[in-house]
């Protein structure tokens, strides 16, 4: 390699070396580099509806052992960010705010999401993370007799605000919704005779009651099912199909390798 000169060293066969100044910013946009993830895109990661399954540890969101599925999405979500060489920073927001978030901004990650014909244009999906069946659920003690979507029609039914049941129900005709910010809310106000029905799924449904600080035989699930629900991530939408297929060949590697049952039977159970 060639040599400079510095200052009064400069001759007229030597190229003059650049500013310190100048190779002190080479430098640290070459560390800067060095420090991006391998995509090139510092994801901004949010969550929603953690209930008490989730708590900070050290100044990150954790899922807590054995907390119950939102546990497990967290701690799942976070291996594939450390595997995705990505910060494993996480934040909660009301599921609302979280769906304007990914819609609105590039590089928003939002979780679990379910997949409906109504967002399936409005971001890229990662998954499916779980799958599980959703139900209209009641109190035992006073139970409505409904046999069928329709006959729920002209009852207040409470809903996770911005979910998929939301979207659901508010296309079959209902129009005494309530929505509440998480699944413990609606079923505060099913037992307090608030609403007649929580919409919801399966999974996970104990660890809502002992939030909701109810009896887990006091609810059951009435004679309506919503269908199959399966929990995706979503991506913006101004994603690069192959870091979608990034995103997805690490969930695919995770399952393949044992992690992702190891982390469903530590934190979901």
């Amino acid at each position: 390699m060639g040599s400079c000169a510095h200052g009064s060293d400069i001759a007229l066969s030597t190229p003059p070396c650049p500013p310190r100044s100048v190779l002190r910013s080479l430098l640290l946009t070459l560390l800067m580099l060095a420090t991006l993830p391998a995509s090139g895109v510092q994801w901004q990661v949010y969550t929603h509806s953690l209930g008490n399954q989730a708590g900070m540890v050290d100044g990150t969101l954790r899922g807590l052992p054995h907390g119950g599925k939102r546990a497990f999405y967290v701690e799942l979500v976070r291996a594939l960010l450390k595997d995705l060489e990505q910060s494993e920073q996480i934040v909660e927001v009301p599921l609302a705010r979280g769906l304007k978030l990914v819609q609105s901004r590039p590089h928003v990650v939002l979780f679990n999401l379910s997949r409906t014909p109504d967002r399936e244009h409005l971001v890229h999906w990662v998954g499916p993370t779980l799958e599980e069946t959703d139900y209209l659920y009641e109190m035992k003690e006073r139970p409505t007799g409904i046999r069928s979507l329709a006959d729920a029609i002209p009852l207040p039914v409470c809903v996770l605000n911005g979910s998929s049941h939301d979207s659901l129900l508010t296309e079959h005709g209902f129009t005494d919704l309530q929505r509440a910010n998480s699944y413990a809310g609606c079923f505060r106000m099913l037992d307090a005779g608030r609403v007649w029905l929580v919409a919801s799924a399966d999974t996970d449904l104990d660890r809502k009651l002992e939030e909701a600080q109810i009896g887990t035989t006091e609810v059951v699930s009435s004679a309506v099912s919503l269908g199959e629900d399966r929990g995706y991530i979503a991506l913006s939408k101004e994603t690069p199909l192959a870091e979608v297929r990034r995103w997805q060949a690490a969930l695919e590697q995770m399952i393949r390798d044992g992690r992702y049952k190891q982390l469903y039977a530590e934190f979901a159970r």
